[in-house]
């Protein structure tokens, strides 16, 4: 089935993570919504008109800044004679997508609400198509129409991303679930307790995981073309990509993702490094979300807790402060940093 992820007005008062890339391509907990949602089907994107045009630009012949995203099986039941839109704020999640799944279980139109907005809706093809070429995200048409359709709203609870510090909580919150679904597909094996290398399909093995590392909590899981050097610690959960080094002496943290082709040294923890970026050397970055094409350079240290021991603040303007309620919190670093 057809599957649009929307973004809507609220998106541009995320931050730095979202200036460059949308939303629905940003990592929290294993993978990306984009890359949830390809698991009902092809998935197309209604972003803000600087990232539509970059898209067009780069066509079928180039991948985009971020690197493809990783395609799902389309293993969950669809109806091709509908069309599935979800909000491009959403979390990706594992109830999440038994939520979603439950709204195409419905077998008719219907909508699912997040608090006043709409976090999901399902319309007949009759109806996608005669609008879906006018609409963009910024316009408000999209939005409205989906408001206006009369279908029923129906219970269901999912969870958008409402402000910048919401990247890092909900990453903490659903990667357990996410790393537990990833084993579930079966695309891992077990090295060791709490060790899972994904299986290659190749016949030439091409990850490379040295004898003496510790896992002293798992799940870890490492992408066909990993790289793992000696006397490593990982509490997990943790996710490494494909191509991705992982330095000698490192140590890596609960909640830590790293996208592919990555370079990791040092202490890392409760933090995602999305892909293409490196921290070679030795320093600290705990409770913080890096995009992509961002360098650390040796002896990067991250602040992550107030002097105080008190919650963490946010002043995105002068006459705007953001109260996070966390405790714990480094840094969102935008692409190309």
């Amino acid at each position: 089935m057809k599957v649009y992820a929307f973004e809507d007005s609220t998106v541009p008062s995320l931050g730095p993570l979202v200036m460059a890339r949308p939303v629905c391509d940003v990592t929290v907990g294993t993978e990306t919504l984009y890359e949830m949602l390809t698991r009902f089907g092809q998935v197309h994107r209604i972003v803000r008109p600087h990232l539509k045009q970059y898209l067009l630009d780069l066509g079928n012949a180039r991948t985009p800044f971020w690197g493809s995203s990783k395609q799902h099986a389309q293993s969950w039941a669809t109806n091709d004679e509908q069309v599935l839109f979800v909000n491009a704020r959403l979390i990706p999640s594992r109830p999440h997508l038994v939520t979603i799944q439950k709204l195409l279980d419905a077998g008719r139109c219907c909508k699912i609400y997040a608090g006043n907005e709409i976090a999901a809706a399902v319309i007949n093809q009759k109806d996608y198509k005669a609008f879906i070429k006018t609409v963009s995200s910024e316009d408000g048409l999209l939005i409205q129409f989906l408001s206006d359709i009369s279908a029923p709203i129906i219970d269901g609870e999912l969870d958008l991303i409402e402000s910048p510090e919401d990247f890092l909580t909900a990453h903490e919150q659903v990667i357990e679930g996410m790393a537990a679904l990833a084993i579930d597909s079966g695309n891992y094996i077990e090295l060791q307790p709490g060790l899972y290398q994904e299986k290659n399909t190749r016949l030439k093995q091409t990850s490379t995981i040295d004898d003496l590392i510790t896992i002293r909590s798992g799940p870890v899981l490492l992408e066909d073309g990993s790289s793992v050097g000696p006397f490593c610690c990982f509490d997990g959960p943790i996710k490494v990509g494909s191509q991705s080094k992982i330095h000698p002496h490192s140590w890596l943290g609960p909640a830590t993702v790293i996208g592919k082709d990555c370079r990791v040294a040092g202490e890392v923890t409760a933090t995602v490094m999305e892909s293409f970026s490196n921290k070679s050397h030795d320093g600290f970055l705990g409770h913080s979300h890096l995009g992509s094409w961002v360098n650390l350079g040796a002896g990067t240290v991250t602040a992550n807790l107030k002097v105080s021991y008190g919650m963490i603040n946010l002043y995105p303007s002068e006459k705007n402060i953001i109260k996070t309620k966390r405790q714990f919190f480094g840094m969102l670093c935008g692409d190309f940093t």
